[in-house]
């Protein structure tokens, strides 16, 4: 499912806002990755999943399988290790 990560993007986000409620640990997981990686088509590609379903999730009217949540968590973790020593 999860392929070889890419580092961040430098170009435009397309990530779709959170919403005002609904808000859980599964959308604002999603969400931090699609920043990460640089938009919806580069996480969507990432995750195995398409671009609708994941605007879903991130919208949080579904929760993603937990395969898929953790990748995204993998995502997020990386980037905060990079991050980490820079600062």
């Amino acid at each position: 499912m999860m392929r070889t990560m890419q580092g961040p993007a430098l170009h435009s986000l397309d990530c779709p806002a959170l919403p005002s409620s609904k808000v859980t640990v599964y959308a604002r997981t999603l969400h931090r990755a699609c920043e990460v990686l640089g938009g919806m088509e580069p996480l969507s590609r990432q995750l195995g999943v398409s671009a609708s379903v994941l605007a879903l999730w991130i919208r949080g009217r579904e929760d993603p399988p937990l395969p898929v949540f953790l990748a995204a968590v993998d995502i997020v973790l990386l980037a905060a290790e990079r991050g980490a020593g820079t600062g």
